[in-house]
């Protein structure tokens, strides 16, 4: 099954956020927990963990900004 991770909402007043690092290469195998991006928003940088277990495709690219709710990968589990 594929699933789409989406850019969270790191704040109650975030509108968008930018990727500023990727943790892991496109075909790497990651685990629940695992901090997998980091990205910024106007008042702080946060890794972000996957929700789920299996192989990720990043979408965005470094230095991409989206707004909240947007794709930034997929997991395939």
């Amino acid at each position: 099954m594929r699933v789409t991770l989406k850019m969270p909402k790191g704040a109650v007043s975030m509108q968008e956020g930018k990727i500023v690092e990727w943790l892991v290469e496109a075909g790497d195998a990651i685990t629940k927990g695992q901090p997998i991006y980091a990205i910024e928003s106007e008042k702080a940088t946060i890794d972000i963990e996957s929700p789920f277990t299996g192989v990720i495709t990043p979408i965005a690219k470094v230095d991409e900004t989206l707004p909240v709710g947007a794709p930034v990968a997929t997991v395939e589990t």
